[in-house]
């Protein structure tokens, strides 16, 4: 079995300033995001490269923490109903 997930990122650059947004949409219809700024010298340079660059790691590292705290949240509540489920099973 394989799932495929898929990250679409979309940068709009303004004078100074790069916004990266990075969109991971699962099989099941389920989406996070991530969102990422940076510092960007005029668009025609090559700081506005880097800028993108930096923008789009902030969003990626950014939909990293969405995904992370997501997680934790299912195994604690994994934790939570197993262990309701472990007590009744002890009664």
């Amino acid at each position: 079995m394989t799932d495929k997930w898929t990250i679409d990122v979309s940068l709009q650059h303004e004078s100074y300033r790069v916004r990266a947004e990075a969109l991971l949409r699962l099989e099941d219809g389920g989406e996070f995001v991530g969102v990422g700024i940076a510092e960007a010298g005029l668009r025609n340079g090559s700081t506005s490269q880097i800028g993108a660059y930096l923008a789009v790691t902030r969003a990626l590292s950014d939909l990293t923490a969405e995904l992370l705290e997501t997680v934790a949240s299912d195994v604690a509540r994994s934790i939570e109903v197993d262990g309701i489920f472990a007590a009744q099973s002890a009664n």
